[in-house]
């Protein structure tokens, strides 16, 4: 129903008989509106001084479109805004939306370029209040707050026990949400969006090839050293230790290629001695942890390789389909290295690297391995007595964003 100008309410003098001052100017209260409106259209810049935000950035994330045999493609060269057909007052009367004509100029890029203007529709017009005329009435767009992207970690209360769990979440601005859980077998889980739990090796060995096997995931959490076997006196140096790599018997040997003791195992009195009497002339190994999520998290995992972890997140994201290496690859690489549809944005990437102490780039748009290592390491320190991690409060102003236009 359109309002009529007697309705409408209007400014009025206001007077004031008291002699002191007002120590405060009162606040703008629609900045919040006209200011995220100009940000969002950018209509008071000419095309090559807009930045890359709000449809300025839409438009540059969807173009160039490219045809299936790549030998045509739609690039974005820049946008328009024309003038009002109708005026507020006009709108109101008619019922019309107050809005100017968008329209987007496109090249088509082929054996000769095409240039032309294409007409999108009409792009709604703030008024002076922050509001719009939509079909004749006056309408607001209502700001909300949402959880920020990036990482959050809280406890959790165990379903069956009485124990508090740290737990952490990876919050896109686009894409899936990747939670880590320490479970109740103090092991670490992953669970992507809705999908069943797995152990979080076998995501880090899906990030990058690099860690597929268990040498190098114990590296990336742990300080290790190279021991010196001589002879039966270095057994002291390795005893009661934790093995990082295969421990395996030498050429030469009669059990040549033969494994002493497993990555990740402790090496026992009886293992040291064969392997300082077996030949074997150095052993990488570390001090047995305080908290053993990694390698509990290391049993869990079933798999071996960067190839197998593949195959089993894409068994968990698309369960009753026959497992096929080239689409387990395309769909992690879909669901975590596109930024088309992963994407942390510039508030996520910024509020990672401000937990976990990373210098990244905050043009760095998608989830790295480190990052991923950061955060379970983090975790790590939670599960500690007297670790220098803290929670967060998730209801916190400072971890939610105003949405607005």
């Amino acid at each position: 129903m359109a309002i009529s100008a007697k309705r409408r309410l209007e400014t009025r003098e206001v007077r004031r008989f008291g002699s002191g001052r007002d120590q405060h100017l009162a606040p703008d209260l629609t900045e919040i509106q006209t200011r995220s409106y100009s940000e969002f259209l950018q209509h008071e810049d000419v095309a090559e001084d807009r930045k890359d935000q709000g449809i300025e950035s839409v438009l540059r994330e969807i173009f160039p479109v490219e045809s299936y045999d790549k030998q045509l493609s739609l690039e974005y060269v820049r946008y328009d805004l024309g003038k009002p057909r109708y005026t507020p007052e006009e709108c109101r009367q008619l019922r019309l939306t107050y809005g100017r004509p968008f329209r987007v100029w496109l090249r088509l890029n082929k054996e000769q370029p095409i240039e032309e203007e294409v007409y999108l529709g009409d792009m709604p017009i703030m008024l002076g209040g922050g509001e719009f005329i939509i079909n004749g009435a006056e309408r607001v767009v209502v700001s909300q707050l949402h959880r920020s992207p990036g990482v959050d970690f809280v406890m959790e209360q165990d379903a069956t026990s009485d124990r508090k769990l740290p737990s952490c979440r990876i919050i896109p601005e686009r894409g899936s949400w990747i939670e880590v859980n320490v479970t109740k077998k103090d092991s670490l889980s992953v669970r992507i969006d809705q999908s069943g739990k797995f152990s979080a090796m076998t995501l880090l060995r899906a990030m990058d090839p690099k860690y597929g096997n268990d040498a190098e995931l114990i590296r990336a959490f742990y300080p290790t050293s190279v021991e010196k076997i001589a002879d039966s006196r270095s057994i002291p140096k390795v005893e009661g230790k934790i093995a990082v790599d295969d421990v395996v018997y030498p050429s030469g040997s009669d059990r040549a290629g033969e494994i002493i003791v497993e990555a990740g195992q402790k090496i026992t009195k009886n293992a040291a001695e064969v392997i300082c009497t077996s030949g074997v002339k150095q052993v990488e190994v570390m001090e047995v942890p305080k908290v053993p999520l990694v390698f509990n998290a290391l049993a869990d995992d079933s798999t071996s390789s960067h190839e197998e972890a593949l195959l089993r997140i894409y068994q968990r994201l698309r369960p009753g389909n026959p497992p096929q290496l080239e689409k387990a690859r395309q769909l992690f690489s879909e669901k975590f290295t596109d930024v088309n549809r992963y994407r942390l944005g510039r508030v996520g990437r910024f509020r990672i690297n401000r937990k976990l102490n990373l210098g990244v780039s905050e043009q760095e748009m998608t989830l790295r391995p480190e990052d991923m290592i950061a955060a379970i390491a983090y975790l790590l320190d939670l599960s500690a007595t007297g670790g220098m991690a803290e929670i967060d409060d998730i209801d916190h102003l400072g971890n939610r964003r105003l949405r607005t236009i």
